[in-house]
């Protein structure tokens, strides 16, 4: 059961990264059997959940759109990190075990110090955004399991499509996902059981436009 928030933050609202969908198909192929919140969730990884509640403004044509408060902070939390290159790793993939029959199978990013020190700098600036107290270990959950047994097949699943989306022909083909990350996302859905969707995003700058 979610724990109550204080009013400024709620589970419909995070601040994620999204892999672009030219990686995706492996994983929302296991994700699409295996993951209770298949339908609520894109892939992601989140970097504060929960988040701020009401994060939009209407702008002057009343099109909704990310406030600029918040953008603004989201922009100066980021200000330092440039784009970088990172890899999904299904080989293995990682499992988190929650109790006996609750277990999480992910992918983490290699190497994972970028985004940790992005969610290092957004938690500074989003200090309020606390409620989680856990450690931050960045993933990517690809399902859930009741059992070890299914835990591994899920694993296998994933490894297996990971390296066929590489190469079709070679059994050995690397099994993980490249990814170059440029964007921070915020993401809402309008009800608890509803789907999240994009309301706004903020670039990682190169180093040609860092002052």
């Amino acid at each position: 059961m979610a724990l109550k928030l204080p009013a400024h933050l709620t589970y419909k609202t995070a601040v994620a990264l999204l892999p672009p969908s030219s990686i995706t198909s492996p994983i929302e192929a296991v994700r699409s059997v295996h993951d209770k919140n298949f339908k609520r969730w894109p892939p992601h990884i989140n970097l504060i959940y929960p988040f701020l509640a009401s994060p939009l403004e209407t702008s002057d044509s009343n099109v909704p759109r990310l406030g600029q408060a918040i953008q603004a902070r989201l922009e100066k939390a980021i200000s330092g990190i440039r784009p970088f290159q990172v890899a999904l790793n299904a080989d293995p993939p990682g499992t988190f075990t929650h109790s006996k029959t609750s277990k999480t199978v992910w992918l983490g990013p290699v190497p994972d110090d970028k985004i940790k020190q992005l969610q290092a700098d957004l938690q500074a600036e989003f200090a309020e955004c606390d409620s989680d107290k856990r450690s931050f270990m960045p993933h990517l959950s690809v399902g859930q399991a009741r059992t070890d047994k299914v835990a591994e097949q899920v694993r296998n699943e994933i490894s297996k499509g990971v390296a066929e989306f590489n190469n079709h022909q070679d059994a050995a083909a690397p099994r993980s996902l490249n990814w170059f990350v440029d964007k921070v996302f915020v993401i809402e859905r309008k009800g608890f059981h509803g789907r999240f969707t994009v309301v706004g995003s903020v670039d990682l700058k190169p180093i040609q436009q860092l002052s």
